[in-house]
């Protein structure tokens, strides 16, 4: 086990004290410097001992009999590490304070209040040094200690605690297996498919989900005669047990099998089943490492085995072929309801929910999003409870401390948490942070990393890899591991919008607000923050949440609120102190709160979709600010002073077409990686080369004067992999006959007229491009065998960009193309599709094309086509479309919408 605060910690004390800030202000300070110097030693210390302290956490064997005491003592040793965080935070409050020239430092410092603030910190240190030493000695007082593996096992097996997988929800009597009837049908058929060579079938979801029921209506219906053994594998479990329990289960006799060491136990499995048929299914494998293990105890023996395996994670699913693999997602609404009904009713007539009771049992359902395990136990939990509606709202009420501290849903709480248990240190923190999101929310990936960084969650791994890569993988773990859920990808399947599980959310929270982690404000009986929470994320009644000297300490602030007046924003704005986060998106702020630009601490500012005017000159006192949301508000210009933010990496601005201008020269912004949405100027077009990190740009009102530079510059941002060019007006030309894709570029959006109607140079140019959109191009020729050397294109859009009656696609191109999208090609009469062009293809758009009456016939080609939308096209050729899906010419297409 590990301590996440404690992993943050070291990683703030570690760039706290990298020694660059000091340096700076020691020269100017001269001698006041050594304060500042003790300061940092005495937090050297202090780096120096909770770095030992977690390794030592990181050791210590969470289920020997002594836990209650080791809990205890991780809990003061959590308290002083909080302690500590606000320490470091304060002192680099103050650093930024004092910024200025060397006479403003020295008077700044030499103020009564300052040097009084300054000894706090410290006197602050000294005492918890001193607390932290007692801590470490108090250990050995009470005998908190690393596990020996040479003590006997009998006794840790004893205290270990089980966690139990998502085992079968429904019991004998049930007829069928609610809502996983076509997985049965698939599981069968991989079962009847396994040829001679063991077979691995993998059924793969998150904890709750029904894996271990689905796998153990194919183990109950097993020949008798066939040597068999159903074997949990849940993550507390020593694999030496897990290899016992395998030959317990097969029943090998002792004379048969040397169980001193794994190895010999291995064997000894292997000999047996060498020349039998076997079915072996491993319930709840938690990792890939474990299973080369069990990969040589199960031999291919060429009897036609089955080895049934499930998991939460996606890493361990790929250990089984594609097709042998069996992911379950939530169960629909009217399955949710067919389950829930016969547990929660199955004492009355035909299971039957009574009228008073329909609308709060839906709620019920609401909050357990279609998770199977959930719905069954609680269903079967208010199955002996009163048929009243006032019994049933109190239950839905305090669900979560059900959840908590029912035994009878233990199973639930003890499914979901041991997900969230078996957390490696760095993803607790990150996985914590979404669940304080409200319910249903849907969690962009680039906003939620950016926040992670601003919160120093991500470790940093060195140059070779950014912090943004680095919180990416996070991110991937946490999808692998079935803890969040994916609601939207983008066109190269990357995670776009995520959401965490209700039930899942109400059993974080339950642990954020036991490790201090943060505060959700939802409840208007809740007025008001205690001394402890780091974070308030405020879902409703943020009126009657009044600030307090408390909110000093809070890291992160984001208002979901959106009708909080803005005097009360204003003032929470100014009870803050040491915050890194703060989301005011949606507000109805006005005007840019003057607070704000004292937060020297702030990481991370978003007013997006407020109506914020003006961005103050004293923005540049944000000297750690790494990200600054400002899309969809009336931000016309941006001050001069915003090339003073040296750490920003991620500016974007207004998103409509006027675009936002930036004064003054950016050329000093090297951390930038993203610059959406700006205004074209001839000093930003020239400097935009200086800005070697970028990954993203947008920009707008490009004149024709300045393509030379623009595309000058492009072509030197290296690593660019999303490009947005628009042009200023229709009479406005984009010239970029000379222009050179930077070979990483994978999205390129282009919008005005193109010199001389004529398409860009192509060949070796774009390799790596998976998303075109044109707009607006005047293009004379048609552009698709040109485009069709994009060998890696995904997704291709043309709208208002060509000018002629046909576009022909041949055979043999464009075989990656997933999506297509024509709209507002007037003069567009026919659209040829060959046969082996765009197999890939599963989404077709026509929009708005006033000429396009023949449906192609080529679509008949195009067998992996899912979707298909004719929005304001002619009537004929609306009605040749439906006469065709209707004839059975188009029945391969999944869905066809006519708007």
């Amino acid at each position: 086990m590990a301590e996440a605060v404690i992993l943050v910690l070291l990683q703030k004390l570690a760039s706290t004290l990298g020694g660059a800030t000091l340096k700076v202000f020691g020269s100017r300070l001269g001698k006041e410097a050594i304060f500042l110097l003790e300061v940092e030693n005495n937090m050297k210390e202090i780096e120096i001992e909770f770095d030992v302290m977690q390794a030592f956490i990181n050791q210590v064997d969470p289920y020997l009999t002594n836990n209650q005491i080791f809990q205890c003592w991780l809990k003061h040793i959590r308290k002083v590490a909080f302690e500590v965080e606000d320490i470091i935070d304060e002192y680099a409050f103050l650093l930024g304070k004092m910024d200025g020239t060397e006479s403003f430092l020295r008077k700044t410092f030499r103020q009564s209040k300052n040097v009084m603030i300054w000894y706090n910190v410290a006197s602050q240190l000294k005492q918890v040094k001193s607390r932290l030493q007692n801590l470490t000695t108090m250990k050995e007082r009470y005998g908190i200690k690393i596990y020996d593996n040479d003590e006997t096992s009998s006794s840790h097996s004893i205290s270990r605690k089980f966690y139990f997988s998502d085992s079968s929800y429904l019991n004998d009597h049930d007829n069928a297996i609610v809502g996983q009837k076509d997985h049965l049908k698939k599981l069968l058929g991989c079962l009847n498919d396994a040829g001679p060579d063991r077979a691995i079938i993998m059924i793969q979801g998150m904890g709750g989900s029904g894996k271990s029921t689905l796998a153990r209506s194919i183990y109950r219906k097993q020949d008798v005669t066939l040597c068999h053994a159903w074997i949990s594998t849940s993550r507390n479990r020593q694999v030496e047990d897990i290899l016992t329990n395998i030959i317990d289960k097969l029943d090998i006799g002792s004379d048969e099998h040397d169980n001193s060491d794994c190895e010999g136990m291995v064997k000894t499995i292997q000999t047996y089943l060498q020349n039998r048929k076997y079915l072996i299914v491993l319930d709840d494998l938690w990792d890939r490492e474990s299973w080369s293990c069990f990969d040589n105890a199960f031999p291919k023996n060429s009897h036609g085995s089955i080895v049934i395996i499930t998991t939460r994670n996606e890493a361990v699913a790929s250990l089984a072929e594609e097709e042998h693999t069996i992911r379950l997602g939530n169960l629909s609404e009217e399955e949710s309801w067919d389950l829930f009904s016969k547990k929660a009713f199955m004492k009355l007539p035909e299971a039957t929910c009574p009228d008073g009771l329909i609308s709060c049992a839906k709620k019920i359902l609401e909050k357990c999003q279609g998770l199977p395990l959930a719905i069954a136990a609680i269903g079967s939990l208010l199955s002996y409870r009163g048929m009243e509606e006032r019994e049933w709202k109190s239950f839905y009420n305090q669900l979560n401390w059900q959840l908590t501290y029912n035994p009878e849903l233990s199973r639930v709480s003890n499914v979901l948490s041991s997900s969230l248990n078996d957390l490696p240190t760095h993803l607790k923190n990150c996985f914590l942070y979404c669940g304080l999101f409200p319910e249903d929310c849907e969690i962009r990936r680039k906003w939620i990393i950016r926040m992670w960084i601003a919160e120093g969650f991500v470790e940093d791994r060195g140059a070779e890899i950014t912090l943004e890569e680095v919180a990416e993988e996070y991110l991937k773990e946490l999808i692998q591991r079935s803890l969040i859920q994916v609601v939207e990808r983008n066109e190269f399947g990357r995670p776009r919008r995520f959401k965490v599980h209700n039930i899942v959310k109400e059993i974080t929270r339950t642990s954020s607000k036991k490790q201090r982690f943060g505060l959700i404000c939802y409840n208007p009986v809740l007025t008001s923050l205690g001394d402890t929470e780091r974070r308030v994320f405020v879902h409703a009644g943020g009126q009657d949440f009044q600030p307090g000297a408390a909110w000093q300490q809070l890291r992160s602030f984001l208002l979901f609120d959106k009708h909080v007046s803005v005097p009360w924003i204003r003032a929470a704005s100014s009870s803050f102190r040491l915050l890194r986060v703060m989301c005011l998106r949606y507000s109805l702020l006005q005007n840019f709160p003057n607070a704000i630009v004292g937060l020297f601490n702030l990481y991370y500012l978003d007013l997006s979709r407020t109506k914020v005017k003006k961005i103050p000159k004293s923005v540049a006192r944000l000297k750690n600010l790494q990200t600054l949301h400002l899309r969809r508000t009336f931000v016309r210009k941006l001050p001069r002073e915003i090339k003073l933010l040296i750490n920003l990496r991620h500016l974007s601005v207004s998103s409509d077409l006027y675009g936002t201008s930036i004064l003054g020269n950016i050329c000093g912004l090297k951390s930038l990686q993203t610059l959406r949405d700006v205004k074209a100027s001839k000093n930003l077009v020239q400097n935009l080369s200086f800005l070697t990190q970028l990954k993203t740009l947008s920009i707008t009102n490009v004149l024709a004067s300045q393509n030379k530079d623009l595309w000058s510059s492009v072509g030197k941002l290296t690593v660019l992999t999303r490009l947005a060019v628009a042009s200023d007006a229709d009479d406005e030309i984009l010239s970029i006959k000379n222009f050179r894709a930077p070979q990483y570029l994978e999205k390129f959006y282009l919008d005005g007229k193109l010199a001389d109607g004529a398409l860009f140079p192509i060949s070796g140019r774009f390799q790596n491009l998976k998303r075109l959109s044109m707009r607006l191009s005047g293009l004379v020729q048609d552009p698709v065998s040109a485009l069709s050397e994009m060998t890696n294109l995904i997704y291709l859009e043309l709208t208002c960009a060509y000018n002629g009656e046909s576009l022909v696609f041949c055979c043999g191109s464009f075989l990656k193309l997933r999506q297509l999208r024509l709209e507002k090609l007037e003069n567009l009469n026919s659209v040829e599709i060959n046969n082996g062009s765009m197999v890939n293809l599963t989404d077709i758009e026509f929009h708005d094309l006033g000429k396009l009456e023949y449906v192609p016939e080529g679509l008949t080609y195009l067998t992996k086509l899912q979707h298909l939308v004719a929005d304001k096209m002619p009537e004929l050729f609306t009605r040749k479309l439906e006469e065709e899906h209707r004839n059975g010419f188009l029945q391969h297409i999944g869905s066809i919408e006519c708007v």
